[in-house]
């Protein structure tokens, strides 16, 4: 596992040809061996699953920050930024990509890629309606106009 985490590392910092050169363990050497210790625990009919080979198969199957995690918390951080975005316009004060940012405790240049022009303002318009003037959430039957 390290030498896998060395040699991505290695390839992210420009170098070339690292299995060539020794510095790294072919990616199919590495999928062979864990078909045959999938295959192993099979014929054993054991069913439990060494915790380094559940690390390494995780490790090739995407790393330890997956995409689809990313785009979760992406997704997540933007509603997030709606409804704070809601809560300061129903305050009445105009929310800022610096003052979201802050919040979000991310760059406001990180928060304005979330968004197409005027689409923070439209969504925020839209979902300033559940707060009131303090920006706490109203009951659902008493939702403003």
């Amino acid at each position: 596992m390290e030498k896998i985490i060395e040699a991505r590392q290695i390839e992210l910092s420009g170098e070339t040809h690292l299995i060539r050169r020794g510095k790294a363990i072919p990616e199919k050497l590495i999928d062979w061996i864990i078909c045959c210790s999938l295959d192993a625990l099979s014929w054993n009919d054991d069913l439990s699953i060494p915790r380094d080979l559940i690390v390494l198969i995780r490790e090739r199957l995407g790393g330890p920050n997956p995409h689809y995690e990313r785009e979760g918390r992406v997704r997540e951080n933007k509603l997030n930024a709606e409804f704070i975005a809601a809560q300061l316009m129903a305050r009445g004060i105009t929310p800022t990509l610096r003052i979201l940012g802050e919040a979000l405790g991310l760059a406001p240049s990180t928060v304005k890629r979330w968004f197409e022009p005027g689409e923070l303002e439209q969504s925020a318009a839209r979902l300033s309606k559940l707060f009131d003037e303090d920006g706490n959430p109203l009951p659902l039957g008493k939702l403003r106009e």
